[in-house]
């Protein structure tokens, strides 16, 4: 049976066990991968919302084999389907390290769907993505820290957290940002919500 036949959308499984499956099955042999990307050409958004889940699931243990991929997602990160785009922006999250140069291009996309998307989980990983380029080198760190910071209070703060993580990775690259960032940590060490305040010690941590 085709790969693409044992997708949760294509076994009416409501569930996320078959596309599981379909991970583990992936992840075994990775020659099945070529028939996920095939997927993405059809038209069908609960098919696409597999393939891509497929894709981030893989990512999520062995980036480095959906790279060759990376560029085939990203048409997707604006589709009016809002699984389609949450499971395609969590694919270039997982990858964003391993593609800087495509997410270098992709910044302004991504700061805008930050800005604009209603969907949060779509938002968390746009800002997971930046959080993960900006780990790679200095420049990248550089070029993603204002997208992190603006982050911060967009949207109430509901991306506060996912964006102190990604300013923890600047941290690391951008030593002469040590005070600037110490000051935001310290806005946020006594958040109301643990995760935020978690977040915020380590990006203290970080700047010691």
């Amino acid at each position: 049976m085709s790969i693409l036949k044992q997708l949760s959308s294509q076994l009416g499984d409501r569930t996320e066990s078959s596309n599981r499956q379909v991970v583990e099955k992936c992840l075994r042999n990775p020659v099945l991968l070529e028939e996920i990307a095939g997927g993405l050409e059809e038209q069908d958004a609960a098919l696409l919302g597999d393939c891509l889940e497929v894709f981030a699931e893989v990512a999520a243990q062995q980036p480095a084999w959906i790279v060759p991929f990376a560029k085939k997602v990203v048409p997707f990160l604006s589709h009016k389907n809002t699984r389609v785009r949450w499971e395609a922006m969590h694919t270039i999250a997982n990858v964003s390290a391993l593609t800087p140069e495509l997410v270098q291009f992709l910044l302004p996309t991504l700061a805008e769907i930050i800005r604009t998307d209603k969907s949060i989980i779509v938002r968390d990983y746009a800002v997971d993505a930046v959080a993960n380029y900006a780990a790679v080198d200095k420049t990248t760190a550089e070029n993603a820290y204002p997208i992190l910071k603006q982050a911060l209070t967009l949207w109430e703060g509901k991306q506060a957290g996912h964006a102190l993580k990604g300013l923890t990775n600047v941290a690391g690259q951008v030593p002469a940002l040590h005070s600037e960032l110490r000051a935001i940590a310290e806005g946020f060490l006594d958040h109301q919500r643990k995760v935020v305040a978690k977040a915020a010690k380590a990006l203290l941590k970080a700047t010691q």
